[in-house]
């Protein structure tokens, strides 16, 4: 299992919190993200993996290509698949 730290954007596209994850997959990790963007008081998470960024959930008005994507995805959509 691999711990992933998850960055809570608010919308303006800032940090407003951060929370530890243990996943064992980047898939999963962003997964838990999707869940946890649900009921969390936020508008996007990124996930990352120690200094590598895994990817992001969610929308921030401050980043509007915030929807799932993986880094260096452009425009398309990322799924994550288990």
């Amino acid at each position: 299992m691999t711990d992933y730290r998850c960055y809570l954007l608010g919308q303006d596209g800032y940090i407003k919190g951060s929370q530890v994850i243990e996943c064992p997959t980047d898939a999963a990790a962003l997964e838990e993200a999707q869940r946890r963007l649900a009921t969390a008081e936020c508008a996007a998470i990124e996930v990352w993996d120690k200094a590598r960024r895994v990817g992001h959930v969610g929308q921030a008005m401050g980043h509007p290509e915030m929807s799932a994507q993986k880094p260096g995805s452009g425009t398309a959509s990322f799924r994550a698949q288990s």
